[in-house]
């Protein structure tokens, strides 16, 4: 139904809520608790307790509340003039399709590493180089793509991230362990770079194809009047 994700998420909620009531599996004195604390499993076998027993709310208040600490450190980046100025002192370097992808890339990325939020890595690099693609001619779905890349996919690669705390909190592996072998998260943003500087799979506004057409007719008039 294409619904928004928070609507569907909580609707899933709502749902269960509904149907754990209506079977009396829970009673409503409990079904708050449970959603703060989570649900213990009391069936006797190990495996299975392991598996079911999962806390609530109180389990996600620690990466929640990196989530909004990193969002609003990015708001206050942005409100004080921080970013725009920063991106200022390098626009001069920003002229070409290649470099404009590279310099976001590299922001997606140090975001990463210094905040630990990929979110916050998403919503900088797309605030902050939106002009810039607009002025190199390439479609925002290259932006989003970079944002991705460089971004989302990077943020489990860092230990002390949202995502690495909770991989490796779940999975109990460190962050460092798995690192080499998270091909997939290693390879995109290279893939992403090597991509700006070829020129591949990249998509232009309508305005830079016109401009190359025009480009190359008169280039081909050129050469006839040679």
């Amino acid at each position: 139904m294409k619904a928004p994700a928070l609507l569907a998420l909580a609707a899933g909620s709502v749902s269960a809520i509904e149907v754990s009531f209506i079977n009396g599996l829970t009673p409503i004195s409990e079904l708050f608790e449970t959603l703060f604390g989570g649900f213990v499993s009391n069936t006797g076998i190990e495996e299975i307790d392991e598996l079911l027993t999962r806390g609530g709310i109180e389990s996600m208040l620690f990466t929640i509340g990196l989530v909004l600490l990193a969002l609003s450190m990015g708001g206050l980046l942005f409100t004080l003039g921080i970013v725009p100025r920063l991106l200022a002192s390098i626009e001069f370097l920003l002229k070409k399709v290649s470099s404009v992808i590279i310099a976001s890339a590299l922001t997606a990325i140090g975001i990463n590493i210094l905040i630990g939020e990929q979110y916050l890595s998403i919503l900088l690099t797309g605030e902050s180089f939106q002009s810039q693609y607009q002025k190199v001619g390439l479609a925002n779905k290259n932006l989003a793509r970079v944002s991705e890349d460089a971004g989302t996919v990077v943020n489990p690669l860092v230990p002390w991230s949202v995502c690495g705390v909770f991989i490796a909190s779940v999975l109990g592996v460190p962050t460092v362990a798995y690192l080499p072998f998270a091909f997939f998260c290693l390879l995109c943003p290279l893939l992403t770079i090597l991509f700006g500087i070829t020129g591949k799979t990249l998509t232009y506004t309508k305005m830079r194809k016109e401009n190359n057409k025009e480009e190359i007719m008169q280039g081909e008039y050129r050469k006839t009047m040679v």
